[in-house]
């Protein structure tokens, strides 16, 4: 196998003027390479957005020569291999056109042997206007379509291009054309094209089964290694089938916090010495679909352990996929597995995320609920060129995923069976497609494709889906998985989440402001306030400004001033995601799994992200590693019968013993009320361990309510209510594991005291930290530095008098202890408040 690499400077330039020659780079696109040469502005600053659309209007031409020698040609097979290409595109080569390609989701292999010369070769690509096309197939048919922001984007899902590059409700429009992926031409008599491994696993050990994919017939070898150790080998025909290792001492692969996730490494080569070689980690997954009280589970089972699913839904990290560094998905994938995430769904309407992204959650143990590219629209069923187009892509995607042990689930797609479908009308609409059409893509070839390539991940067809029933009833509580929107779409208060009762949770979420550095960053001076056109143009969602602004008063105080504004926005997101995520934990069993929208952004703006685009992390992220931690104390308060129950969620492997300490307590952090409990909880559990009764307390601070209407606001909170706290702390030992803080008003009524907080930046044998006390009670304490970046062990916290917090820095951009003490800032809640 000869290897010749095409990455680097390609000449390119628009074909309305082929004197205009500029340089670009591979992988990028014509996006990134018009940035770095100045003819574009930044498309995230204030509304540049609008200068860059002419972009996409274009047809673009992307050209280089590559030396090849002679003995090159010499080979029976010589291939030009584009790892991907964004969309329609003509392949020329020493001006002979050699393909077309019209999907950027596929590796593309083209026979280039009898086009090339010994010496230098002409390579060129002709980069399609999309638009034509588009409109060409919209007026045969217009698919119905959600997320459109321009009247150009009409038939865009007609082209297998990442769905949300023509905007989403949290991204800008900027449809991309380009090399965007590595090129390389190869030159051999045979090589591995790929192999496949199937675990056996039984009470004798681990078995693998190694079927090798060759050009053409012929003896091959495997190796196993652990490490630097070569634990097993074998050796075969790819004629005779598969060759047979059994696994020594086999170690299993664990999801993060039920345990470790050893990796080996499996070889394929030929007499020549050339082959390839795939991670893979032992283990087995199930989607555990069973009868039970509540209807049919929808649970994760690995290596025969039930698993409660906890994370996010991730989106591209960037419009444009190829600036997408190592550090930054390792920085992402690193927040996800230390937030005590175990999955992440990589959502149907973005891109088959790149190779480094899969082998860091192998290494973290995040499982992948993997969507196929289908997302808030209608596909043409009915054509069959599509259908050929896409099973390719189904068929390459799978063969290059499916040996990743962090691969849990194949889904269909997102959100077609939530109103695009009617399984009951044989022809189109302009709000749906009939079921016939959507069956032969999504109950046929896709889960054909996977049972064939793949055998052993299952696959589920939409998400949400109910697999019972009426179809379009896709919230269904008694089974499947649900997308619950009732809070921010449907105007619902935040408790109303603790009335769902779904299976597993896939997608739900609330949107935030990213923090002040971040703004500046997209704005200039004039247009830092929550309402002013820069603010609004970054905002995707419709009222989405006007929603959060409503659920802040409704919750919080006036915000004193803008930067305060965009940490209460902040605040709100994660408490609606902790009511969720905390609820979830309690009814275990009943529901199985939470993955909250979004973790991830791809511009700085308002959105669903735990992170913001620039990787700082939001309150949301920092709650995520306290209500996904693997032992969790919740505290749900009734203002019914003024009472808060203690709970204990145990998501670790083994049994937990501990102890509960809590307190009853006014703002001044005085102690109305205390005791202990011994805590004892099996894994994968959670147990109600006491409930405290409060009417005392509460009513000793006054009983007056509201004057409100008492259709609806019968129980609501009392005056006593507005100075009464109920803290819990989990201890295992001397450590403590979770703390929590409930009352029975909300914080805009707490009449807290000043906090009187202390910050001490100290170092030890685990690097440096900063802990802090309080005098009073200073619930949701933020640290942050002026003007550097930190990331923190634990931050928005609550200090009471006598529980303090000690943070461990685990990044930050300053190094030295003396100058993040100088720019450290401590910020109560009250502070944030006019």
């Amino acid at each position: 196998m000869q290897n010749i690499e095409l990455n680097g400077a390609w000449s390119f330039h628009s074909s309305r003027d082929a004197s205009a020659v500029m340089t670009g780079t591979v992988p990028g696109c014509v996006h990134t390479d018009l940035l770095a040469l100045g003819k574009i502005p930044d498309p995230w600053f204030r509304d540049n957005e609008k200068d860059i659309h002419w972009v996409a209007h274009e047809e673009w031409v992307y050209a280089r020569t590559v030396e090849v020698p002679e003995a090159f040609l010499d080979a029976p097979r010589v291939l030009l291999c584009f790892d991907g290409l964004d969309t329609l595109c003509t392949l020329e080569v020493n001006g002979k056109r050699v393909a077309e390609m019209a999907n950027m989701h596929l590796r593309h292999e083209v026979d280039v042997k009898d086009a090339l010369t010994p010496g230098e070769n002409l390579v060129r690509l002709t980069f399609h206007c999309p638009f034509p096309l588009m409109r060409e197939k919209d007026a045969e048919l217009r698919l119905p379509s959600w997320n459109l922001y321009h009247e150009d984007y009409f038939g865009k899902s007609y082209l297998r291009k990442m769905a949300c590059a023509f905007g989403w409700d949290w991204g800008l429009m900027a449809p991309t054309v380009g090399i965007w992926r590595s090129v390389t031409l190869k030159a051999f008599e045979n090589r591995v094209r790929d192999f496949r491994v199937h675990q056996r696993h039984g009470e004798a050990g681990v078995t693998l089964a190694v079927t090798a994919d060759l050009e053409n017939p012929a003896p091959f070898e495997v190796v196993l290694r652990f490490g630097e150790e070569v634990v097993a080998r074998g050796s075969g025909h790819s004629d005779a089938g598969p060759v047979e290792l059994k696994v020594p001492n086999a170690e299993l692969w664990w999801p993060n916090g039920m345990g470790d996730q050893p990796l080996y490494e499996v070889e394929v080569s030929l007499a020549d010495g050339s082959g390839c070689s795939r991670r893979i980690g032992l283990r087995t997954v199930e989607l555990v679909r069973e009868a039970d009280v509540h209807g049919e589970s929808f649970r994760f089972r690995v290596n025969g352990r039930d698993v409660f699913a906890k994370g996010g839904n991730w989106i591209p990290c960037d419009v444009f996929p190829s600036r997408v560094s190592n550090d930054l998905y390792r920085h992402l994938l690193e927040s996800c597995a230390r937030s005590g995430m175990n999955m992440i769904r990589v959502w149907g309407g973005g891109i088959y995320e790149d190779g480094r992204f899969y082998d860091l959650c192998d290494e973290l143990g995040l499982m992948i609920w993997q969507d196929f590219m289908f997302a808030c629209s209608a596909y043409p069923g009915f054509d069959e060129a599509f259908l050929q187009n896409i099973e390719a892509e189904a068929v390459d995607n799978v063969r290059r995923l499916r040996h990743h042990p962090c691969l849990a689930l194949w889904c269909g797609n997102n959100e077609l069976e939530q109103g695009l479908v009617c399984f009951d009308q044989e022809d189109w609409n302009e709000r749906a497609m009939p079921g016939k059409d959507y069956t032969v893509i999504f109950d046929r070839l896709l889960p054909d494709v996977v049972d064939r390539e793949d055998g052993v991940t299952p696959y589920w067809p939409c998400s949400p889906h109910s697999p019972f029933g009426d179809r379009g009833h896709f919230n269904n509580p008694e089974c499947g998985d649900a997308h619950a929107w009732s809070v921010w779409f449907g105007g619902k208060p935040l408790e109303a989440q603790r009335q769902w009762t779904f299976r597993f949770m896939s997608e739900f979420g609330f949107q935030s402001f990213p923090e002040l550095r971040t703004v500046e960053s997209f704005t200039a001076g004039e247009d830092r306030s929550l309402v002013n056109w820069v603010m609004d143009y970054h905002q995707r969602s419709g009222p989405g400004n006007m929603t959060i602004y409503k659920y802040l008063l409704d919750w919080f105080r006036e915000p004193g001033d803008f930067e305060s504004a965009l940490i209460l926005t902040q605040l709100i997101q994660a408490l609606c995601i902790q009511v969720a995520a905390e609820h979830a934990r309690r009814i275990q069993g009943q529901m199985d799994g939470l993955l909250y929208w979004q973790i991830n952004d791809l511009w700085p703006g308002a959105t669903w992200s735990s992170i913001d685009v620039y990787g700082r992390w939001k309150a949301l992220q920092y709650f995520s590693r306290r209500f996904f931690a693997p032992v969790l104390v919740s505290l749900l308060e009734n203002c019914e019968d003024g009472t808060v129950a203690c709970h204990v969620s145990n998501h670790r492997p083994d049994l937990f013993r501990g102890e509960l300490l809590w307190q009853m307590v006014d703002a001044s952090g005085r102690v109305i009320e205390q005791g202990r409990e011994p805590v004892e909880v099996p894994s994968q559990s959670n147990e109600r361990i006491t409930v405290l009764s409060c009417r005392e307390a509460r009513e000793a601070g006054g009983t007056s309510k509201l004057p409100l209407e008492l259709r609806g606001h019968r129980n609501g909170p009392m005056s006593g209510d507005r100075d009464l706290l109920v803290f819990a702390v989990l201890i295992e030992g001397d450590v403590e594991i979770s703390r929590n803080l409930a009352a029975f008003s909300k914080p805009k009524y707490w009449k807290l005291r000043e906090p009187g907080l202390s910050a001490v930046v100290g170092e030890d044998e685990e690097g440096l930290y900063i802990e802090v006390s309080s005098r009073a009670c200073s619930p949701w304490t933020r640290l942050h530095l002026r003007d550097a970046d930190i990331w923190l062990s634990d931050n928005f916290f609550h200090v009471l008098p006598g529980f303090p917090v000690r943070a461990r820095v685990e990044s930050c951009s300053l190094t030295r202890r003396e100058d993040i003490e100088s720019a450290l800032r401590v910020t109560p809640l009250a502070a944030l408040f006019r």
